[in-house]
């Protein structure tokens, strides 16, 4: 929506428009890319650790680098699983020091084909952890994130499935993101996204980094 101001030098009053601008209770997230960093906040209670993740690459395979408080690691998945995978999984990708592949499964994102029919049909089957399991679209929701140092209401799906899993995805096709999970004691949140500065990949290099498409 565009944003306007009046000012009335004289007694006829004179509009101009503006550029777009968001207004409050709107979220423009900016595009990922290469050296998009994502930091979560994850644990028991209040024992909670910080858990970060650079983007290599985001489309049409995604490729990550993963750090913890310990160890690190990475996780490819070809642009087949990001587009049509049918599982999704937790944490069997994340193995300390080991360069791992999703194959037929992606983790931190829903794949396009799963998000797809959630938003369709209200309830599918996702294979998560290899265990099938029916996952509900619960309700449209938002969830706050610092957005390259600034909070922004990211829009939500809120899904449940049949172990009381309860998950926040943001509300993209091309970009269903884990916002948020929460499973008993256990929750794991997105705190921040930053996709303005250059150079963050700390394990990913050299001949690792995906050629540019142009």
């Amino acid at each position: 929506m565009p944003c306007f101001r009046a000012f009335a030098p004289t007694a006829v009053a004179i509009i101009i428009a503006l550029p777009t601008c968001v207004l409050p209770g709107e979220a423009v997230l900016p595009p990922f890319g290469r050296d998009t960093v994502l930091v979560y906040k994850a644990g028991m209670d209040q024992d909670t650790k910080s858990f970060i993740v650079r983007i290599a690459e985001f489309s049409p395979d995604r490729f990550i680098e993963w750090e913890d408080t310990v160890t690190q690691g990475t996780i490819f998945m070809p642009a087949s699983s990001v587009q049509a995978a049918k599982g999704f999984v937790n944490s069997s990708l994340f193995e300390a020091g080991v360069d791992t592949e999703g194959k037929q499964a992606t983790t931190l994102w829903l794949s396009r084909r799963i998000f797809h029919d959630l938003k369709a049909k209200k309830k599918v089957k996702v294979a998560i952890d290899s265990i099938d399991t029916w996952m509900t679209l619960e309700s449209d929701d938002q969830v706050p994130v610092e957005v390259n140092r600034t909070i922004m209401n990211l829009p939500a799906v809120k899904t449940v499935d049949e172990r009381q899993s309860v998950r926040w995805f943001l509300d993209s096709e091309d970009n269903p993101l884990l916002l948020k999970h929460v499973l008993r004691h256990y929750t794991q949140v997105l705190a921040s996204i930053t996709t303005d500065r250059s150079n963050t990949l700390r394990w990913i290099k050299g001949k690792k980094i995906p050629k540019s498409p142009n």
